[in-house]
């Protein structure tokens, strides 16, 4: 009895892991797609300014290229807002929006 529930604990790992690592690789390679299609199709020059989300945070991106990359593959999503919520805020430093 022990040793049969040993067994179908050791295969529910064994499958549990496969699922978590095809998952993972899964969008790792979403990851890349998206990476590869920004650096073939982005052309910005300009400072763009991004917001995390919904929340009251911004953070400035050196083009809007940077910030599609940055939403390539991350839990993290910027969302392009107005760049005067960036004014004075240096690239790539997380602040309030609209904070000097």
């Amino acid at each position: 009895m022990k040793a049969s529930l040993l067994v179908g604990v050791i295969l529910a790992t064994v499958f549990f892991l496969n699922v978590s690592a095809s998952n993972s690789s899964s969008s790792e390679e979403g990851s890349h797609a998206c990476q590869r299609n920004v650096q073939r199709n982005c052309s910005s020059t300009t400072k763009t300014c991004a917001r995390l989300g919904r929340a009251n945070i911004c953070q400035a991106f050196k083009n809007d290229c940077q910030r599609q990359l940055s939403n390539c593959g991350s839990k993290k999503f910027y969302r392009k807002v107005d760049v005067s919520l960036c004014r004075g805020l240096p690239i790539d430093v997380v602040r309030p929006c609209g904070s000097d």
